[in-house]
This record gives C-alpha cells, sequence and structure tokens, in this order.
C-alpha cells in the first residue's frame, strides 16, 4: 500500500499539481481505501513530504580538494533535487503548507535541511583544513546563498539548469565567502 500511495504521487503531482492533488485522487490512482491514507498521513502535506523528504537523505558530496568544487558539487546535488519532475511540481505548494503545518516544516528542517547543513560545515571546515580559508564563514549563510540561488533560478526566473550553472553558483558564493571573511578580520 504504502509503495502504490508513493507512486500515485509521484504520478499525479506532475500531472495535476499540487494544488490539485487530491486524498481521493491519490486512493484511486493507488487503489486504496483513502481512510488507509488518512491514517497515515493527517494532511496532503504531509503525504507529500513523506514521498518527497522522508527517508531522503542529502547525496554525499565527493572531496574535490578544492572550495570551489565542493561549492560546485553542493550547488549540483541541490540542482539535480530541484530538477525532479515531481519536486518542481510540488515544492511551492508544499511549501505554503509547511508555513501552515509547522510540524511538517520542522520534520523538514531536522532531516533534509539539517542533512545539507552538516555537508555545508564539512565542505567549509575541509577548505579551513586546506588553507583556503582563513576563517570559517557562518555556514547557514553559506547554505542559503546556494540553496537562495538555485531555488531563485529553477522557481522565481525559470532559468534552464544546464551544466553550467553549478560551478557558476560555486564562483558566486566563494566571491562573497572570500569577502564575508575578509569583511570579519
Amino acid at each position: 500500500m504504502d509503495e502504490a500511495t508513493r507512486d500515485a504521487v509521484r504520478e499525479l503531482v506532475p500531472e495535476a499539481g499540487y494544488a490539485a492533488l487530491t486524498m481521493d485522487a491519490v486512493a484511486a490512482k493507488a487503489r486504496v481505501g483513502k481512510a488507509a491514507i488518512y491514517r497515515r498521513y493527517a494532511s496532503r502535506g504531509e503525504l507529500v513530504f513523506s514521498v518527497l523528504v522522508h527517508g531522503r537523505r542529502p547525496q554525499p558530496l565527493p572531496d574535490t580538494g578544492t572550495l570551489l568544487g565542493d561549492l560546485a558539487g553542493l550547488a549540483g546535488v541541490v540542482l539535480a533535487v530541484f530538477s525532479d519532475p515531481v519536486v518542481v511540481a510540488a515544492t511551492p505548494g508544499l511549501l505554503a503548507d509547511l508555513k501552515q503545518q509547522p510540524e511538517i516544516a520542522a520534520r523538514f528542517q531536522e532531516t533534509f535541511i539539517a542533512g545539507e547543513r552538516e555537508q555545508v560545515v564539512a565542505l567549509l571546515e575541509q577548505a579551513l583544513e586546506r588553507g583556503e580559508l582563513s576563517a570559517l564563514p557562518d555556514p547557514v549563510m553559506v547554505h542559503a546563498a546556494v540553496l537562495g540561488t538555485v531555488f531563485a533560478w529553477v522557481f522565481l526566473l525559470a532559468g534552464p539548469p544546464g551544466p553550467a550553472l553549478a560551478p557558476r553558483i560555486a564562483s558566486m558564493v566563494a566571491a562573497g565567502i572570500a569577502e564575508w571573511v575578509h569583511d570579519d578580520r
């Protein structure tokens, strides 16, 4: 039942959009009872969150040997997540629902965002150890710079996420980090 429900959500969201997704449609597509879905998920937001985020851990980043390379790797991973057609179709509506459902927002922070943040801290610490940085910049700001730029590109500017985008984002963020570290001295 769980797999059929997940498959139904992954099929319906890109077809109809997040706003039009109903528990009735999911139940019909999955060929399960709506009550069974409601026993597992209290809301559409919780259901879609579960399908898109639950159990998903940030993809491991390779240590490229440079801050610029590591940032490009991080940007590439974030771009890959936001290139998933289901994620593209669901994210705007799901983010709106997260504002109304703080328990789901908290789980999102504790799972996916926390995992990505750990990666940002690790890549910054590696750059510090290699001598590329003289001080550790605020990892929350670095994460926001990468994540926010990718989000704006995909959802607000509707730009194509071509192969040159991740390195360009990395260059921009690395320049910002250099400025932040310089200003903090």
